[in-house]
């Protein structure tokens, strides 16, 4: 178990921009350093986790420098505010033709993959591999058979609600506290989950319960009926478990909705030892086609230095235990992570030196439609309404019609905050999502009222007998 809960955490610290540097480098417990499969990655600058071994560098302190991009303007010249400019994203990998990825039963490298699809042509991108594993596992423990497998596949476990439910418990226990002397800042890592059943479907009480007890989950019958009340109930638990950073997951649906269901991250935390930066002093910023921007830089001083044939990298730690890995390709230009080769880079961690880590604030969000890149993934089958099997969930054939993501990070000189949301959405095939319906016709005599509801009153009370 520690040794998947470690290959998970690895993915959410190796994607993510949710990990940390510390002169103790930084890592995770020594019970084994948990990580999760899932994180935020982000094209110019990513995390991962870290595991021990040494470096082969001689000369680490002036590669970590060199290693962090400092560069001075030309054209591109920031604006005066230092602050970060926050900057949408949205994957159009729909609209285009994915060819098929082999992947195999390692998550940490299909979410790397993964990652590197969704990113393509973006300035900055992030994903939190954990938070759509999340909500692939609540779909999992309601499919069987070859819809079942494939999943599994993906997830890398034949019983990722097992890891789930352990891995909860280590997140509740490990990474949540309240700092002594930090007052302003929460350390916290919340992951939540929920299913939104239609209210006029029978979905099986053996796989909601096993929501409930694996996942935590929050397990809702909704009158899908009513959009406007549903919609506002779904977005108001997003906005609500997110801290208000993500407050809207959907906005709209298809009449034949047979369940939403979403999985939630939110991390903060300061660092464990804060950065210094100079507003007023900028350092170039070299962008992946050679033109350069001004922009302050934050400085720290870490022990903790990764190094392969690919790049090198530091770890800072977060006072709440996670750490935040910063990665930089020895290579210039543009970039995949899968390139990097992120296993072999943690496997060489070293706190043989002092290095000193640079990196910008850094501030932005993304929307990442997944339907499409997942399908391209092995994942075709649990899209398609004739082969999905989810008869785990329900009697009434379903599949998932759309699977969805956004993120948004907040990083700087103080601490980071991150949240992510997953929405897979799932409809019943091939029958009519219509309620029961009755009548009331007021074609003979019939009383009314005018009524006060907020108060219980009656203002006024009618009978008509002859319209």
């Amino acid at each position: 178990m520690k040794k998947r809960i470690f290959s998970a955490l690895a993915a959410i610290l190796a994607l993510s921009m949710i990990g940390g540097c510390s002169d103790n480098g930084g890592s995770l417990p020594a019970d084994g350093g948990q990580t999760s499969s899932s994180s935020i990655g982000s094209a110019d600058t990513s995390s991962s986790s870290s595991s021990s071994s040494t470096s082969s560098s001689s000369t680490p302190q002036s590669s970590s420098t060199e290693s962090l991009p400092e560069s001075s303007s030309e054209n591109g010249s920031s604006s005066e505010s230092s602050a970060p400019v926050p900057v949408e994203v949205s994957s159009t990998a729909g609209n285009v033709d994915i060819p098929p990825v082999e992947i195999t039963a390692d998550n940490m490298r299909t979410s790397v993959k993964l990652f590197d699809v969704i990113s393509e042509g973006k300035d900055n991108a992030m994903l939190s591999p954990l938070s759509l594993n999340m909500a692939l596992g609540l779909i999992d423990a309601g499919a069987a058979g070859s819809t079942k497998t494939a999943l599994d596949t993906y997830l890398g476990s034949d019983d990722y609600s097992g890891f789930a439910s352990e891995y909860m418990e280590v997140v509740e226990s490990q990474y949540n506290f309240k700092s002594d002397y930090i007052e302003e800042w929460k350390n916290v890592f919340e992951i939540a989950n929920s299913f939104w059943a239609n209210k006029y479907l029978p979905f099986k009480e053996e796989y909601k319960s096993g929501l409930t007890e694996k996942f935590k989950a929050e397990v809702r019958n909704i009158d899908f009926g009513d959009k406007d009340n549903a919609l506002k109930t779904i977005n108001g638990w997003v906005e609500q478990k997110t801290h208000k950073m993500i407050p809207e997951i959907i906005n709209d649906y298809s009449d034949d909705i047979a369940a939403v269901l979403i999985n939630t991250i939110y991390f903060e935390s300061a660092w464990r030892d804060e950065w210094t930066i100079n507003e007023d002093y900028k350092q170039l910023f070299t962008l992946p086609d050679g033109s350069t921007k001004e922009l302050p830089l934050m400085h720290n001083g870490v022990r903790s230095y990764f190094e392969n044939d690919k790049a090198t990298a530091f770890s800072c730690g977060y006072m709440n235990g996670l750490e935040f890995i910063g990665i930089l390709p020895k290579e210039t230009g543009d970039f995949t992570v899968e390139s990097l080769d992120i296993p072999s880079l943690l496997e060489s961690e070293s706190y043989e030196y002092d290095v000193v880590a640079s990196m910008p604030k850094l501030e932005f969000e993304t929307e990442i439609p997944l339907t499409e890149t997942l399908k391209s993934f092995s994942l075709s089958e649990i899209f398609d309404e004739n082969a999905a099997d989810f008869s785990g969930m329900s009697d009434v054939p379903m599949y998932v019609s759309e699977i969805l993501q956004k993120t948004k990070l907040e990083l700087d000189e103080n601490g980071t905050k991150a949240a992510a949301v997953t929405m897979a959405t799932m409809q019943a095939n091939g029958i009519a999502m219509e309620r029961e319906k009755k009548e009331v016709t007021l074609d003979r005599s019939f009383a009314f009222l005018i009524y006060d509801r907020a108060e219980n009153q009656i203002v006024f009370l009618g009978k008509v007998t002859n319209p």
